[in-house]
C-alpha cells in the first residue's frame, strides 16, 4: 500500500542550503529538474518580493554553480539554477527506491518533500541514506496511501484525481495558497477556465459521494 509523507530535509548537505537559510521568509518551490551538458539544472519559483536578496544569496551559495532569472510575474519569479557536480535537490536514491516526488517547497530552514513511498523498508533506507550523506531528515507527516480505493469509491475520473492531487501537493489548498489556478493550468498545459471547471466538478463529486452520501438517511 505504501505511504504518503512530508519529509523535511535540511542542510548542511542539501542543495541551496545557505540560500534557504538566508531568505527564510521567501517561499521557494521546485518546479522540475533537467540535465544540460551533464549538469543538473533546477527550475524554481520564488514568491513575494525578496528577489534581489534571493539572487545575492545564490551568488554566495557553495552548492550553486550558476543561477539566473528566466521569467518575472506579478508576485513570482522563475529561476534556472545549475548545481555543483556533487549536489542535487532530489536525491537519486528516491528513484532507486521507487519514491515518487509530488512537490518540494522551502520551509523551516530546509526543503519539505511531499512523497509517495512504496513501503516501510524504502522509508527506512531513504532515512539511512540521508544520515550517511549528512542530510538532516525529519518526518513531518506520514499516512498510509489508499488512493486507489478512495478514488474508486468517490467515483473520480483519472483526470479529476490527477488535478486534485496536483493541486493539493502544489499547495493550492494551503492558506495562503502557494499556487493559483493559472499556475496549475500552466503545469497541465490547459486553460485556466478548464482547471476551474474540473476542480469544481471534482470537488462536487467528492461531496456527493462522501458527505452527502453519509446524510442520505436524513
Amino acid at each position: 500500500m505504501g505511504f504518503i509523507s512530508e519529509i523535511h530535509l535540511s542542510p548542511p548537505s542539501t542543495a541551496l542550503g545557505s540560500t534557504i537559510r538566508a531568505v527564510s521568509n521567501t517561499p521557494i518551490r521546485w518546479e522540475y529538474t533537467t540535465v544540460v551538458d551533464d549538469s543538473t539544472v533546477l527550475f524554481l519559483s520564488v514568491f513575494g518580493d525578496g528577489f534581489d536578496e534571493f539572487e545575492a544569496s545564490l551568488d554566495r551559495d557553495p552548492t550553486v554553480a550558476d543561477g539566473r532569472r528566466i521569467a518575472t510575474f506579478a508576485n513570482r519569479c522563475v529561476y534556472s539554477v545549475r548545481t555543483t557536480a556533487d549536489c542535487q535537490l532530489i536525491p537519486p536514491k528516491c528513484s532507486e527506491l521507487g519514491i515518487f516526488v509530488f512537490n518540494v517547497v522551502s520551509g523551516d530552514g530546509g526543503w519539505v518533500f511531499r512523497l509517495q513511498i512504496p513501503d516501510r523498508d524504502a522509508l527506512l533506507e531513504f532515512k539511512e541514506h540521508c544520515r550517511k550523506h549528512d542530510i538532516g531528515f525529519r518526518i513531518v507527516r506520514l499516512r498510509e496511501s489508499d488512493y486507489a480505493d478512495g478514488v474508486a469509491a468517490a467515483g473520480l475520473t483519472d483526470q479529476q484525481r490527477e488535478l486534485l492531487l496536483r493541486a493539493f501537493y502544489a499547495g493550492y489548498f494551503d492558506v495562503p495558497r502557494r499556487v493559483s489556478q493559472s499556475d496549475l493550468a500552466d503545469q497541465l498545459d490547459v486553460s485556466t477556465s478548464a482547471v476551474s471547471q474540473q476542480l469544481r466538478r471534482a470537488i462536487e463529486q467528492l461531496i456527493t459521494t462522501t458527505i452527502d452520501a453519509d446524510s442520505s438517511g436524513w
